[in-house]
């Protein structure tokens, strides 16, 4: 009997061990699924808040890239303005800057290659053609004017003159693709 008791009681105290090892491994692991449960929310914390960073640094490239295009757009068109501009037709030159307050600006195109006199001296000018603005009353002071500068017996012959347009008829700059339309554009691409 006395040897069943021992063996009762080795078999409980082994029964113990296993069971109290058996709850140890159970808060160990208990343990453990907080700490991983933990770290995964962190993770998708984590992860949601790279995913708005993402989200905001994407707006910012597309509203950049939209910038962008539409400063390229517009240094295209200032360039086109400036050859435009440019170009030696366009050139104007002010013949003289004095004028009353009833005077007009007129446009006038001289060129070289009239007749010349035989007494006068022939231009020698490094240009053969040339706008210039003045200002007169009328187009026989404006006339008036330029020969006095452009003598005609010395080669030079007046070939046009004309009161200066108004700038408020300047030509209309180029249709430009808008704003919303670049953005719909660039969200697609």
């Amino acid at each position: 009997m006395m040897a069943l008791l021992l063996t009762l009681l080795a078999v409980t105290v082994a029964a113990g061990l296993t069971g109290e090892r058996a709850w140890n491994r159970v808060a160990e692991a208990k343990t453990r699924r907080r700490q991983i449960l933990t770290r995964a929310r962190e993770q998708s914390q984590r992860i949601r808040r790279l995913a708005r960073a993402t989200y905001a640094m994407k707006q910012q490239r597309r509203h950049v890239r939209l910038t962008l295009e539409t400063l390229e757009d517009e240094c295209t068109r200032l360039e086109q303005d400036i050859k435009r501009a440019s170009r030696p037709e366009n050139r104007i030159f002010v013949l003289e800057e004095r004028r009353n307050a009833a005077d007009a600006a007129w446009l006038a195109t001289v060129e070289v290659g009239g007749t010349v006199a035989d007494s006068a001296v022939a231009a020698a000018v490094p240009w053969q053609r040339r706008q210039f603005l003045l200002w007169a009353a009328d187009d026989e002071a404006a006339r008036a004017r330029l020969e006095r500068r452009f003598p005609h017996g010395s080669g030079f012959r007046i070939t046009q003159l004309m009161l200066r347009p108004s700038h408020a008829a300047a030509t209309p700059a180029a249709k430009l693709e808008t704003r919303a339309a670049k953005a719909a554009r660039l969200a697609t691409s």
